[in-house]
């Protein structure tokens, strides 16, 4: 079985013909600028109680996540988002989830460096 890459190339190649490397890096700016609000709603979320609140911060970051191709994040976040729409407050999977956006956030930012 082939491991899915932290952030898979073929999402930000896509964006890069659609828009060229500014598109790429707008988006890429906007996910590092808004990924920490949605991680700290999950987690506010999480100390209230609030099960909608992490569906609705979960849908979110699943969207931007496959957006740029974080497919793991997209993955996790999917299955938060299901699990809060449940009424379900899963703490572990909030944790793993922020592991995964800090991987994903440390990999665009290697790749914006790269780009002009």
């Amino acid at each position: 079985m082939t491991e899915i890459p932290v952030v898979d190339g073929v999402a930000l190649d896509r964006l890069r013909r659609l828009g060229g490397p500014r598109l790429l890096r707008q988006m890429a700016e906007l996910y590092l600028e808004h990924g920490p609000l949605r991680i700290r709603a999950l987690r506010e979320g999480a100390a209230a109680g609030d099960a909608d609140q992490i569906e609705r911060a979960a849908h979110t970051l699943k969207s931007s996540a496959g957006n740029l191709g974080a497919v793991r994040l997209q993955r996790l976040a999917e299955g938060l988002e299901a699990a809060a729409a449940a009424g379900v407050i899963d703490r572990d999977a909030i944790e793993r989830t922020v592991h995964e956006y800090e991987e994903s956030a440390a990999a665009l930012r290697s790749m914006l460096e790269g780009i002009e």
